[in-house]
């Protein structure tokens, strides 16, 4: 089975690094993020797979690929 991809790289490069931020407050202060760890791997996972299953219930279209450079525009 193949997925297919439908977020764009600046979108997978920000859930990345938002969901590493909110894993990393767990470490910082556990106590009341703790349910909030599961959200940000969540959000790494998704941006290091490139495809969201809630675009897909949206319908949200695929996403575009990128031009191989910059004349292509």
């Amino acid at each position: 089975m193949k997925i297919i991809k439908n977020m764009n790289t600046t979108e997978r490069w920000l859930r990345i690094y938002f969901g590493a931020i909110i894993f990393l407050v767990y470490f910082v202060n556990p106590f009341p993020y703790k349910e909030w760890t599961f959200s940000g791997l969540l959000l790494i996972a998704t941006g290091v797979i490139g495809y969201c299953p809630v675009y897909s219930l949206l319908k949200k279209p695929k996403a575009a690929p990128a031009p191989d450079s910059i004349a292509d525009r």
